[in-house]
C-alpha cells in the first residue's frame, strides 16, 4: 500500500507541475509589468528567493542543465518525507542525546532543527525548465576555479585567530552581514531568512535583506563607481536596458569575499518583472585573478503576499555568544599553559 501511495503521489506531482509549466507559458504571452509614475518596470515589493535547487550542479545530473518532470518529483518528494521524518514526534521516553545517535529525530546535535529553516520545497522553473543548478554557465554547472579552490578558503597565517579576538570570528556570528551571500550581490539563497523588500525611485533602488537587515543602495543617477570606501556590499551602480535594471557593482570590503574572489571582483546583475509574482535575476561574477572565466547564474524572485510583513531580524549571537567563545578559549589556553609546566 505503502509503494502505492507513493506512485500515485509523484504522477499528481508530474501532473500538477506540467499543469504549472503550461500555464506559466500562456500568462506570459500577454503579460505586461506594472510601471511607475516615470514608465519603469516597478520591481517594488517583498520578494523571496527560496528554492530546492542549489547552487552548483549535484554530481548525478553532471551536463543535465534542465530536469525531466519525473527527477523533479523524485528530489521534491524526497525532500518532503525528509521533512515529514524531521517533524515527526520524538520518544519522550529516550534518554538525553539519544535522537542524534540512535538516529530518532536527529535535532539533539544539530544547531537548528527544521522548525528554524526555511529552504523553500520547490525546484525552480525558468523558461520553461526545472533547473538542476542556479548556475548556468559554465555549462557543468560548476564555479570555474583557476587554482584548487580550498587555496582560497585557508585561513592566513598573519590574520587573527579563530579565538584571538572579536575581529577573527565571521562576519555573520559578529552580526555585521549575513552569511552565504544573501546580501550580495550576487544575493542567493541560504538556510533561512531569503526575503527581500525593494523600494524604487526615479534615481535609487534600495534593496533590503531581511537577515541582518542589510540596505543595499543601488544609485540610478549616471554616476560612476565611488571605490574610495569598500563597503560590505560594493558600490552599485544601475542603469535601464528596456525594462531590465542592470546593475555593477565593484568594491568590495576586503574582508567580504564571494567565493574565494580577490578586491577585482565585479558582479553584474539583471532584474527583469516577468510577471505579476515573478523577478527574474541573474547575475554573472567577474574576478580573472580566481576563476578562469566569468559565470552565470539565474534565479527567480517571488513575490511575498501583500498581508505578510518582513519581519525584522533578531541577530543576537554575537552578543551573547562571543563572550563565552573567546572565555572558552582563554580557559583551554590556561589549561594547556598548567599541563605543560
Amino acid at each position: 500500500m505503502k509503494n502505492i501511495n507513493m506512485i500515485t503521489t509523484v504522477l499528481l506531482t508530474i501532473g500538477g507541475l506540467m499543469l504549472t509549466l503550461v500555464g506559466s507559458v500562456s500568462l506570459a504571452q500577454d503579460w505586461e509589468p506594472p510601471r511607475t509614475a516615470n514608465g519603469k518596470p516597478d520591481l517594488q515589493g517583498v520578494w523571496t528567493n527560496k528554492t530546492l535547487t542549489p547552487l552548483t550542479r549535484a554530481q548525478e545530473f553532471s551536463e543535465i542543465s534542465a530536469l525531466s518532470a519525473e527527477q523533479v518529483a523524485r528530489l521534491e518528494s524526497g525532500h518532503q518525507e525528509y521533512l515529514d521524518a524531521e517533524f515527526a514526534a520524538s520518544d519522550p521516553e529516550r534518554e538525553a542525546g539519544a535522537g542524534a545517535q540512535a538516529g530518532d529525530d536527529g535535532d539533539t546535535n544539530d544547531g537548528y532543527n527544521e522548525f528554524w529553516k526555511d529552504l523553500g520545497t520547490r525546484i525552480q522553473t525558468i523558461n520553461g525548465e526545472y533547473r538542476s543548478s542556479i548556475i548556468i554557465d559554465p555549462p557543468d554547472g560548476q564555479i570555474p576555479y583557476a587554482d584548487d579552490p580550498r587555496s582560497r578558503f585557508r585561513r592566513d597565517p598573519d590574520a587573527p585567530g579563530p579565538s584571538d579576538g572579536p575581529e577573527g570570528r565571521p562576519l555573520a556570528e559578529r552580526c555585521l552581514l549575513a552569511f552565504g551571500s544573501h546580501s550580495g550581490p550576487p544575493m542567493l539563497p541560504v538556510m533561512y531568512n531569503n526575503n527581500y523588500q525593494f523600494v524604487q525611485t526615479d534615481a535609487y533602488v534600495m534593496i533590503l535583506a531581511e537577515m541582518a537587515h542589510d540596505a543595499r543602495i543601488i544609485r540610478l543617477d549616471g554616476s560612476e563607481h565611488r571605490l574610495g570606501m569598500k563597503k560590505w556590499m560594493g558600490d552599485s551602480v544601475g542603469h535601464w536596458e528596456g525594462d531590465t535594471l542592470v546593475v555593477e557593482t565593484r568594491g568590495f570590503n576586503p574582508q567580504q569575499s564571494f567565493r574565494g574572489a580577490s578586491e577585482n571582483l565585479t558582479v553584474t546583475e539583471r532584474f527583469s518583472r516577468v510577471a505579476d509574482a515573478e523577478i527574474l535575476y541573474s547575475f554573472t561574477v567577474e574576478d580573472p585573478t580566481v576563476f578562469t572565466q566569468a559565470f552565470t547564474g539565474e534565479l527567480v524572485f517571488n513575490s511575498r503576499p501583500t498581508q505578510e510583513s518582513m519581519y525584522e531580524y533578531a541577530c543576537h549571537e554575537g552578543n551573547y555568544a562571543l563572550a563565552g567563545i573567546l572565555a572558552g578559549a582563554r580557559q583551554l589556553e590556561k589549561q594547556a599553559s598548567e599541563a605543560a609546566r
